[in-house]
């Protein structure tokens, strides 16, 4: 089997402008498929440094046994060096001081952190491990580009829509493609099994998350009265990536809350050629794809781009959504002026 070296750093995206020596840097996880290629696809952010990180066993698909947790641990470390030793990271960009334990003084490097689907869920575990005490990175706040909260709604009976794939036109599809695919199924295993950091600041009261709107569950046959409760035969409804908040988050509270998080959101629905609705459609209806039942108000701006979940970076559309991350980068470094505030 052909490997492929393991890069210590993140690739460039766009490199800072003059001007955008001194903005914070922006650096993107791959979605599911495992490339940055969509992030190539963005027009410029304002002259802001834009780094990506790829999945680095797209080739080879050997699996990453410890799952999200591990790919946010190597992931981590691709940032480290990319801040402290990157030769195309601004000289210029914001960073921050600290105190160690012992008195000593910290010079932490400011970043923007996120990604698109996948990319938005590894933003999360690292940020956990990155924590308030880092020595090199602050993270200064998550960009989610249609992330969707991986807890399957409560009672929900909504039904997932599942494409039986064609093995011989599979083996005609260009390996690029096929790669793609392997790389996606992994990562819905991965998030599937995933233990979420539980979040302090919603362990007292579980918040009510709307199942997704516009479509009816299967039970909705039945005068629209209210459940009772959940069904014998809940648990065979098609979840796919999705989990129990119970089985989703670890025990014991890992942190208050996240850094803040601006959401860019697809305003379209998945088109299906069958029966249900996409998985990454479960959310649509509600306007923060879920996030308020894992920690209130973490997700503190919700912006619309066109498009549905797959296609938001089509070229009709890269112009559009290239513009809510900008807008998105400068609500969370808070130098936007939005609604009256700074």
């Amino acid at each position: 089997m052909r490997t492929h070296p393991a890069p210590t750093e993140c690739e460039v995206i766009q490199p800072a402008t003059p001007r955008g020596q001194i903005l914070t840097p922006l650096i993107l996880i791959h979605d599911g498929g495992g490339t940055t290629f969509a992030y190539h696809c963005l027009s410029q952010l304002a002259g802001r440094a834009v780094f990506g990180i790829a999945n680095p066993r797209f080739h080879s698909g050997v699996p990453w046994e410890g799952g999200v947790p591990e790919m946010a641990a190597a992931y981590l470390q691709m940032i480290r060096s990319t801040v402290t030793k990157g030769r195309e990271f601004p000289a210029q960009a914001p960073y921050s001081y600290g105190t160690t334990a012992d008195g000593g003084r910290l010079k932490r490097r400011r970043i923007l952190l996120g990604g698109w689907s996948l990319g938005g869920l590894l933003s999360l575990e690292i940020a956990r491990l990155v924590g308030e005490e880092d020595r090199d990175v602050e993270i200064v706040g998550l960009l989610f580009v249609d992330s969707v909260y991986p807890v399957w709604p409560k009672g929900s009976e909504v039904k997932i829509g599942r494409f039986v794939e064609d093995e011989k036109l599979e083996t005609e599809e260009p390996k690029n493609v096929r790669l793609a695919k392997r790389a996606m199924k992994m990562a819905g295993q991965a998030v599937r099994v995933w233990t979420m950091p539980r979040c302090g600041a919603a362990s007292e009261t579980e918040v009510e998350v709307p199942k997704a709107v516009g479509y009816a569950d299967a039970d909705s046959s039945d005068g629209g009265g209210e459940r009772a409760g959940p069904t014998a035969d809940e648990a065979d409804v098609e979840k796919d990536f999705y989990v129990s908040k119970e089985e989703k988050e670890t025990a014991e509270v890992m942190w208050e809350r996240p850094p803040r998080a601006v959401l860019v959101k697809a305003k379209e629905h998945v088109p299906m050629p069958i029966e249900g609705i996409s998985s990454v459609d479960v959310y649509r209806g509600d306007e923060k794809l879920g996030w308020d039942g894992y920690c209130p108000g973490f997700v503190e701006e919700v912006l619309l781009t066109e498009g549905s979940h797959f296609d938001m970076f089509a070229w009709a559309n890269c112009d559009g959504i290239t513009e809510k991350i900008n807008e998105a980068c400068q609500i969370l470094e808070g130098v936007t002026i939005r609604g009256g505030r700074k």
